[in-house]
């Protein structure tokens, strides 16, 4: 897009967004303690159901330095309902580094940030957005879907640089309101199944309007099990496994009738590998008779 059409873009976005924004508790916030652990919470996880835990998990880990002390297993349960269980051993690791090596103070180089447990490109980039409206381009699946569809189908640069081209429509002052702005309507108006294009507020510039035409994808099946009949990914019986083990110690077969409905001495090799994994990534530990939360 022209430089123009950017800056028309920009202008309909930031004024939406002061009237209609969503207003979400970690946008009152420069805390990069609160702002990193919303983030992480975000990841894969819907935002009604991070508003209700992340109040609860502040209430019991208001610091990082009471994060850093507490002990792993209470960080685990505290994080219960989020799914992806591996984002609260992230967050715990970091928390600890922040602290030892931090002096409890988070490091705003781009570098040190990204180099902690759990933060990829896009959360660096976005607790830098969000934290201290630094104007870098946090890209995520919402935000390129948004950029794409406001380029039209099939007018997307060939062999672009996706981050670049998402960079170039943050403005230089306002990265904050324009990555809140846009995940709203992206979350609102350009969602990824039945976009509301007639009431979006961009529709007077987008290039996909009325309708956008979405490329096919075809995902690959994850790896998983057979649960009468039905295929259930791995990473589902991983979350069952730790909800077990929240509530009390299990022997591997107990673990494998709470988990799985038709559970047999078939499915014991593939859950050993399931306790292994979780066993290798500090979650569980085994202790000659039972597994437990670590």
């Amino acid at each position: 897009m022209k430089t123009k059409e950017i800056a028309a873009v920009q202008n309909l976005v930031l004024t939406w967004y002061e009237k209609e924004g969503r207003d979400l508790p970690w946008r009152h916030t420069d805390d990069l303690y609160r702002i990193t652990l919303s983030e992480i919470m975000l990841q894969q996880t819907n935002v009604p159901k991070v508003i209700e835990k992340y109040h609860a998990f502040l209430k019991r880990f208001p610091t990082v330095d009471k994060l850093a002390r507490a002990r792993q297993s209470s960080v685990v349960k505290q994080w219960q309902g989020l799914g992806y269980n591996r984002r609260a051993l992230n967050l715990h690791k970091l928390a600890k580094i922040i602290t030892s090596d931090y002096c409890g103070i988070f490091p705003e180089n781009p570098e040190e940030l990204g180099a902690l447990p759990g933060i990829g490109p896009y959360t660096k980039n976005a607790i830098l957005a969000f934290g201290r409206n630094r104007h870098v381009s946090a890209v995520d699946v919402n935000i390129e879907r948004f950029i794409r569809r406001l380029h039209g189908h099939g007018t997307w640069p060939e062999g672009s640089d996706t981050a670049q081209i998402c960079y170039n429509f943050v403005p230089e002052k306002r990265s904050r309101d324009w990555h809140n702005a846009v995940m709203d309507v992206a979350s609102i108006y350009c969602t990824k199944k039945k976009p509301d294009c007639e009431t979006c507020p961009l529709r007077t510039i987008c290039k996909s309007y009325p309708a956008p035409i979405e490329p096919i994808v075809i995902k690959k099946k994850e790896r998983g099990a057979t649960e009468r009949g039905k295929h259930i990914p791995d990473r589902i019986y991983r979350g069952r496994v730790v909800q077990v083990l929240r509530e009390r110690s299990a022997s591997p077969d107990e673990i494998g009738l709470a988990i799985k409905s038709d559970w047999s001495e078939s499915d014991r090799e593939w859950l050993e590998k399931i306790l292994e994994k979780l066993k290798v990534e500090g979650m569980i530990k085994y202790t000659g008779k039972s597994w437990q939360l670590k």
